[in-house]
């Protein structure tokens, strides 16, 4: 019974096959395509998240909000700084661990080499990058 559907199904396909006939694109073809292609291609602009009237807005914001705290306040002869308890800072564990701490001059001299190393491989790997980008896109 498999074999009889099998037989069925392969002489509708040759049937189908047989009238089928075979389309060829036109001779300028492929630069009807190439030309569709190079009218779609577009450049990406630049545009910041936050315009420049935008920065103008909030700039002008803070100024408003610290000049309405200076308003309200007012000024006196005690400043915010003396109910601030800097304290904190100097106990601090990590603060006396690090005041204790002795380098070497071979050691800090290390450290000094990499990091003017880090800082001049940052725009070096920055335009290797950007290089990259502009090729791909």
């Amino acid at each position: 019974m498999k074999d009889n559907a099998d037989k069925l199904l392969e002489s509708v396909v040759e049937k189908a096959m047989k009238s089928a006939h075979l389309e060829s694109p036109s001779s300028d073809f492929t630069k009807m395509v190439m030309a569709q292609v190079n009218l779609k291609s577009t450049t990406t602009v630049y545009q910041p998240l936050i315009s420049k009237s935008g920065w103008a807005i909030i700039f002008g914001c803070v100024i408003a909000f610290v000049v309405y705290l200076y308003m309200v306040l007012g000024v006196s002869d005690s400043t915010w700084f003396e109910s601030i308890d800097f304290n904190v800072v100097s106990t601090n564990d990590i603060a006396n661990f690090f005041s204790k701490l002795k380098l070497e001059q071979v050691t800090s001299y290390a450290m000094l080499v990499c990091g003017v190393m880090l800082c001049a491989q940052i725009p070096i790997l920055k335009y290797f990058i950007d290089k990259r980008q502009r090729g791909v896109t």
